[in-house]
């Protein structure tokens, strides 16, 4: 962003700081949606939970888990039809140890959900994606998109109004300019301008 405009002083750097922070929220917007995305299809209680996703994720959750507690909670990610089968068929009581405990819900996850379950196709993948993407989702979105738009267009004039004023400064000016505090001399620029002085 600095190469692109090329601030000269305290002032230009702040409106170059400004236009780059604004670019950063925008991005990071985006970023937030997908992480909010990526979670609703982890939440069996959202209605754009992927099933087949989230058994993967229980399996991977199993693979680092080393205590009950662990278990408990990869247990805690799945629905409720996936538990209720789980305690019937692999009940804690049943093993000695926490790794046979793993070992035999692995197993039955392996033997009874995931041969039943492809990944979903891309009718089904967006349909789940309209349940997270909802028109209220998509209209902050959009109105948060343009505030950020009219403050990076406020910033590039202000920068672009601050050029134009320099570029009509003598080197004595120049010199001065930058020792001025940058808000009092924009000030006066801008007073300049709207008197219709060629500045």
């Amino acid at each position: 962003m600095t190469n692109e405009h090329m601030p000269c002083g305290a002032d230009e750097e702040d409106c170059v700081l400004t236009i780059t922070k604004w670019v950063w929220r925008k991005h990071s917007y985006q970023r937030l949606l997908k992480t909010r995305m990526n979670s609703a299809r982890l939440d069996p209680r959202h209605a754009a939970y992927d099933e087949s996703q989230g058994l993967q994720v229980f399996l991977e959750m199993l693979n680092r888990a080393h205590e009950a507690h662990e278990v408990e909670i990869a247990l805690a990610s799945l629905r409720s039809h996936v538990t209720g089968h789980l305690s019937e068929h692999c009940p804690r009581y049943k093993f000695r140890t926490t790794k046979a405990w793993i070992k035999a819900l692995r197993r039955e996850v392996e033997k009874k959900f995931l041969p039943a379950l492809a990944p979903p196709c891309e009718e089904v993948r967006m349909m789940m994606a309209a349940e997270f993407l909802t028109e209220d989702v998509l209209a902050r979105e959009l109105e948060y998109e343009r505030q950020c738009d009219a403050m990076l267009d406020r910033a590039l004039d202000r920068l672009t109004r601050l050029k134009a004023a320099k570029r009509g400064l003598s080197l004595q000016e120049r010199k001065s300019f930058h020792e001025k505090e940058p808000s009092r001399l924009c000030n006066q620029l801008l007073a300049a301008l709207l008197e219709g002085k060629d500045v």
